[in-house]
């Protein structure tokens, strides 16, 4: 199935890309338009899959922008050190590269997903297929919209392709967002298929997972509480059950009960999954070479790492030793263990892998309804029965709902397990912010953070472009 998916892909990125010259002067088959194109069911799976094949999280400028700035990791080495150097001192500004990236890679999905909803209905085809492809479009753009307001807070609202460089839309509302995305989502569930037709396509469950987030991180805990109720509810998805917590990231084990929306990566380049080409140190022994093992490295920090229970299995994706290429052992030391949650995959060469990246999964609604349900009415013992899911899976002690005095103390213990669980997953920013700790962590790391810096400044490369954009607070 990822196969299918990605070469239909591959076609579409040809179908634009390819220009004519040398081969048949007289067809120019890269100038497409509605006398050629969009015409058949075909077509609209193809323009569909264009839309699928930006990839904005695990790409490595929107995974850095939030996994640095937090209490997980540094990056150390290479030629990326200075360009990402501000992420981990708080000194970014509105000119920093990788903020531009990011806007830019989730407005190109927002512009396809506009076509596919402005072209597909005007095509002759079965009415049940172009409903769920119009649905996977709107849960594509929408959920881009979230990553979005996740960076800079509410940003311009386009929903039509009919768009030309001269239009300047100004910054929506928070308000108007947050209804957009809602309304989205939840008119995108409707149409979606519970069971994908292939791994890695939008469903029922992935566009009520992605609004439960957006609910959560705007602190909305009874939509919270209610949309993740469904979810588990539903009885769709479970926590994966292997031998060891960390089999559920493994290469053979990608397509399962837990992951409820994956961006799927194959081992080409172009198309694969580069971390674990940051991630392992120097002279790293794969086990299927040859592999590139990059001079820029993501090292996780001792005391993220130290605070694991001793019998956390979920730790174990972490090594703080390895045997190199020389046959040595060599010890890691401190804030340079490294974070091998993806492991390698054993079909791949160079940087390209084809894992699996998990957007959201069923341990997050689990806890996302915990938390919810402590703001909403303090501990309890469903929050205790729900986080203690999570807590079983990874081989810790259980917790009680005596252990909680507080909806504070219990939110503490909330912070602590998404950091063990998701940690490699791109979340942990969004979870500090939201808890109020993003600014405090960094300060007691000695950095110079300061209030605004929980949102990132609107790009300068989009300020210059259009007048009408206001930017952030504190830029």
């Amino acid at each position: 199935m990822k196969f299918k998916l990605y070469s239909a892909i591959i076609f579409v990125f040809i179908l634009f890309g390819i220009g004519c010259e040398d081969i048949l002067q007289e067809d120019v088959y890269s100038q497409l338009g509605p006398e050629n194109f969009l015409q058949t069911e075909t077509d609209a799976i193809a323009l569909l899959n264009s839309v699928y094949a930006i990839r904005n999280v695990a790409s490595r400028d929107p995974w850095l922008l939030e996994e640095l700035p937090t209490d997980l990791m540094i990056q150390r080495g290479g030629g990326l050190r200075g360009l990402a150097q501000p992420l981990e001192d708080f000194t970014w500004d509105s000119g920093f590269g990788f903020l531009n990236t990011a806007f830019n890679t989730s407005y190109n999905v927002i512009s396809r997903a506009n076509v596919v909803l402005d072209e597909v209905p005007n095509i002759d085809m079965p009415e049940d297929r172009k409903r769920v492809i119009l649905a996977e479009a709107r849960f594509l753009r929408a959920i881009n919209y979230t990553y979005l307001y996740n960076f800079f807070g509410p940003v311009p609202l386009v929903t039509t392709s009919d768009v030309t460089p001269e239009d300047r839309p100004s910054r929506a509302s928070s308000e108007e967002i947050a209804q957009f995305v809602e309304s989205e989502l939840l008119a995108a569930s409707e149409d979606l298929p519970v069971t994908a037709s292939e791994f890695g396509r939008a469903t029922w469950g992935a566009a009520l997972a992605m609004l439960s987030r957006f609910h959560l991180n705007r602190k909305n805990w009874e939509k919270t509480a209610e949309v993740a109720e469904m979810i588990i509810d539903s009885g769709e998805y479970s926590l994966f059950e292997g031998e060891h917590r960390t089999e559920l990231f493994a290469f053979g084990n990608e397509n399962n009960s837990e992951f409820i929306y994956v961006h799927e990566y194959l081992p080409i380049d172009g198309f694969g999954f580069d971390l674990l080409a940051h991630i392992v140190p120097p002279g790293y022994q794969f086990e299927a070479p040859p592999k590139e093992n990059f001079a820029a490295q993501y090292q996780t920090l001792s005391n993220f790492l130290n605070s694991f229970h001793p019998d956390d299995e979920r730790k174990d994706a972490i090594i703080t030793e390895y045997i190199n290429t020389s046959g040595e052992l060599v010890q890691l030391g401190e804030d340079n263990a490294r974070s091998l949650k993806f492991p390698e995959d054993l079909s791949a060469t160079g940087r390209s892998m084809g894992n699996n990246y998990p957007v959201i999964r069923y341990a997050d609604i689990l806890l996302h309804r915990s938390e919810a349900l402590n703001e909403i009415h303090g501990p309890n013992q469903e929050s205790v029965d729900l986080i203690n899911e999570v807590r079983e899976a990874a081989g810790v002690p259980l917790y009680s709902l005596s252990d909680f005095a507080s909806s504070e103390a219990f939110r503490d213990s909330i912070l602590a397990e998404r950091g063990w669980e998701f940690f490699t997953e791109a979340l942990r920013r969004q979870d500090l912010i939201r808890h109020g700790k993003f600014i405090e962590y960094a300060v007691e790391r000695g950095k110079s953070a300061s209030d605004h810096h929980v949102r990132y400044p609107i790009p300068q490369q989009q300020m210059d472009r259009n007048p009408n954009l206001q930017q952030n607070p504190g830029y």
